[in-house]
C-alpha cells in the first residue's frame, strides 16, 4: 500500500485551516500509510499556537508533519506548494487547499484509483479545456516522482491564477492520464470572495493605483496602467472576445492581453505630473488633475481615469492583471513544452514542528 501525503499550505488563513484540517484528519486517518504535511508559510495569525494546542497529539504520533518558514513576505502559491511537496515523504502527493475538505475516505478512493489505473495518472478536477470547479482546482493528486520530473509548479506565475491548470497540463504532457474528481463528497469547500482570494499575494499589496484609458475604452478593448509602490509600472492592453467568454483556460472570462500589449516601466510622480520611462527607453508624460491623467506626448491626446475601490470596474481590472498575464505564461508553456524553474524551485529554509533552530534547508 503506497504512502500518501496530504499537503496543505497556509498563510494568514488559519480561520479556514482550523475548520478543514481536523475534519480531513478525522475522515481519513484510518488509512494506514498516511501523513498530513502542513506548511506554515510565514502565517501571522497565531498558527503555531493553534497547531500546538489542537494538533499536538497528531504531531507527536507522526500523522501530522508540521513545518514553518519565516522567509516569504507574501504568499506564493507555486513556491509554497513546491516546498510542501519536497517536504512530503509519500509516494503519492495529494494537494488540498486550506479552504478545502478532502472528503470522507478520500485517501482510500485515491489509493484505489492509483491501484487500478497505475502510477501514470493524475487525479484532478481540471479538464484540458475547462475549469468546472474553480474553488477545487487546487485538489490535485500525482506521483511525487512525476512532479519532480516536470519541475513542480511554475514559480514565474504572478499572484493568483493558473498554477494548478498549468501543472495539470504539464503532468499530462509528461504522460499522466487524467482521472477526474466528480463526487460531491470530495468537492466541499469554504466559499470566499475574490478580494480575500488575492489578499496575501505581493501584487495587490504592492499596488499604488490603477488608471484606465477612457479615450480608447470600448466594449472589446480596455487599456490599464498599474502603478506600484516600488516605483514600477505596467501598462496592459486588454482585448475582449465574447465568443470565447466561457473558455476559462485560455481567457479570463473572455479577456486576454493583445499581442505586444504588455509594457513595463519605471515612473516618477508629483502632484501635477506623471512620467513613465518604459523598458524600451520610450517615455510618456501626463498632467495630473482631479484623478485624471492627460497625456502631453506627440500624437493623439489620451485621458486616463483613476479607479478606486468600490468602482464597478475596479475588481475586474485588479483581477485581470494576474489572471491574464498568467494565462499568457500558461500558453507559452504549452507552446514551448520546455522546462520551467531553471534556477531551482521550492527552495528555502523551514523549521520542523515548533523548533526555532536549526533551520532545515529545502533544496
Amino acid at each position: 500500500m503506497k504512502k500518501i501525503s496530504i499537503c496543505t499550505v497556509c498563510m494568514n488563513r488559519l480561520y479556514y485551516l482550523s475548520q478543514t484540517l481536523p475534519v480531513n484528519i478525522k475522515e481519513n486517518q484510518g488509512y494506514p500509510n498516511l501523513e498530513f504535511v502542513v506548511l506554515n508559510y510565514n502565517s501571522r495569525d497565531d498558527m503555531d499556537d493553534w497547531m500546538r494546542t489542537h494538533m499536538g497529539q497528531h504531531i507527536e504520533s507522526g500523522l501530522v508533519k508540521y513545518y514553518r518558514t519565516d522567509e516569504p513576505e507574501f504568499f506564493n502559491l507555486a513556491h509554497s506548494k513546491n516546498m510542501a511537496t519536497k517536504l512530503a515523504t509519500g509516494d503519492i502527493i495529494c494537494n488540498i487547499d486550506a479552504d478545502n475538505y478532502a472528503g470522507p475516505g478520500y485517501v482510500n478512493w485515491v489509493q484505489e484509483r492509483f491501484s487500478t489505473k497505475g502510477p501514470g495518472i493524475e487525479i484532478t478536477t481540471i479538464r484540458r479545456d475547462a475549469i468546472p470547479y474553480r474553488d477545487q482546482g487546487g485538489k490535485l493528486c500525482f506521483y511525487k516522482d512525476l512532479f519532480i520530473k516536470v519541475n513542480g509548479y511554475d514559480e514565474s506565475l504572478i499572484g493568483y491564477g493558473m498554477d494548478d491548470v498549468d501543472l495539470s497540463n504539464r503532468l499530462e504532457n509528461a504522460g499522466a492520464k487524467r482521472v477526474f474528481i466528480e463526487e460531491e463528497k470530495y468537492l466541499r469547500f469554504i466559499p470566499h470572495s475574490d478580494q480575500e482570494r488575492i489578499a496575501n499575494y505581493r501584487y495587490p499589496n504592492n499596488l499604488k493605483s490603477i488608471y484606465v484609458c477612457i479615450s480608447y475604452t470600448t466594449r472589446k478593448r480596455q487599456k490599464a496602467l498599474y502603478l506600484f509602490v516600488d516605483d514600477t509600472a505596467e501598462e496592459l492592453d486588454f482585448r475582449f472576445n465574447e465568443s470565447v467568454q466561457s473558455d476559462l483556460v485560455r481567457t479570463f472570462v473572455g479577456w486576454t492581453i493583445a499581442e505586444g500589449g504588455h509594457r513595463k516601466a519605471s515612473f516618477r510622480q508629483t502632484e501635477s505630473r506623471l512620467t513613465l520611462t518604459f523598458s524600451d527607453n520610450s517615455f510618456a508624460a501626463y498632467e495630473v488633475e482631479d484623478g485624471l491623467l492627460y497625456s502631453r506626448n506627440t500624437g493623439p491626446e489620451s485621458i486616463w481615469k483613476e479607479l478606486k475601490q468600490g468602482d464597478h470596474m475596479y475588481l475586474m481590472v485588479l483581477m485581470g492583471y494576474n489572471e491574464c498575464l498568467n494565462r499568457r505564461t500558461f500558453s507559452d508553456n504549452e507552446r514551448s513544452n520546455g522546462s520551467i524553474n531553471k534556477k531551482g524551485w521550492g527552495q528555502g529554509n523551514v523549521f520542523r514542528n515548533f523548533e526555532t533552530r536549526p533551520a532545515l534547508p529545502v533544496i
